[in-house]
């Protein structure tokens, strides 16, 4: 048998990037054969040294596993090895495919048609969590799909995500879900960056601020989790790019566009998103957007400084 062949409980996962890469450990660590692929050669190296068969591309995954589970960054790099050229789709073996990226409903929908014409099911399964939840196993789970192949990701599922939440039969629906929690997320740290400038421009200090805060109504997960140790004390760890919370902001604008949904705040947060990478936060920690709102108020937003040069 050779490498990529199929060892009978084998499972696939393409794409081995920030959360991919603790997604597919954890599968190994819990007893699974997965066989990967990556475009990256030094995520395909890391894989082989948790003991993870690198396959030389998407079809090979699918010729060599049954399910098949998928994180990627973009919709066209999901469309692309899903249902293209060498492709998930031309694969031999594969029967269900858990998508876990985030693509919007209109393109999950069109992967599960084309799949399905080849006998090949799609979950629709994106997550949040951030790297941190995908390292621990504590992600958020929105799913959607057919009841049978729902049932046969559950056990995979469960390794990955502490809170797993069907919201619909029909591929796309979770994307909806993700989408709209993405969005909002995106207000609260605007918002939430915005104020505590404003506090600190006003003389107050941004540690007591904060306290105040999440001891009251205009606490959320943002101001509980994030700006303490991300934002007064600068952890630069990159858990969730802008670039790509602006490319979700972005997909899930449209989407309401296309639907006819009326949106007033989220169409400005996807302005200062865009706004953000044409300057270059792409890469950085969506924590890094702080910079903005010192620089436009005079201040710095830090327990251990006060106020800058004006």
């Amino acid at each position: 048998m050779s490498e990529v062949e199929s060892a009978g409980s084998d499972v696939g996962f393409i794409g081995l990037g920030n959360m991919g890469r603790h997604m597919a450990r954890r599968l190994v660590e819990s007893g699974r054969r997965l066989i990967v692929f990556d475009i990256n050669p030094s995520a395909c190296e890391e894989a082989r040294a948790l003991n993870m068969v690198v396959a030389p591309s998407p079809r090979a995954v699918a010729d060599a596993a049954d399910v098949v589970l998928t994180s990627l960054p973009t919709p066209a790099v999901v469309q692309e090895v899903l249902v293209g050229k060498d492709g998930i789709i031309e694969g031999s073996v594969v029967e269900t495919v858990i998508d876990l990226s985030t693509i919007g409903p209109q393109l999950a929908g069109r992967n599960a048609v084309a799949l399905k014409d080849r006998g090949i099911s799609l979950v629709d399964a994106p997550v949040s969590g951030g790297t941190t939840g995908a390292a621990a196993g504590t992600l958020a789970i929105m799913l959607s799909g057919p009841a049978g192949s729902v049932e046969r990701a559950m056990p995979l599922l469960n390794v990955l995500g502490r809170m797993i939440i069907p919201v619909g039969d029909e591929p796309g629906q979770a994307q909806t879900v993700k989408l709209i929690n993405n969005m909002l997320f995106s207000a609260h740290l605007i918002a939430a960056l915005e104020g505590m400038a404003m506090g600190v421009r006003c003389g107050v200090d941004p540690q007591r601020l904060l306290d105040v805060i999440n001891a009251s109504s205009g606490r959320s997960f943002i101001t509980e989790t994030r700006i303490g140790p991300n934002v007064l004390h600068r952890d630069d760890q990159v858990r969730f790019a802008t670039g790509l919370l602006h490319k979700d902001v972005a997909l899930g604008v449209r989407e309401a566009d296309a639907a006819g949904a009326h949106l007033q705040l989220f169409h400005a947060s996807q302005a200062f998103l865009a706004k953000a990478v044409e300057e270059g936060f792409g890469e950085r920690d969506y924590a890094a957007l702080i910079e903005i709102f010192e620089q436009l108020n005079g201040v710095a937003v830090r327990v251990d400084t006060k106020e800058m040069t004006q």
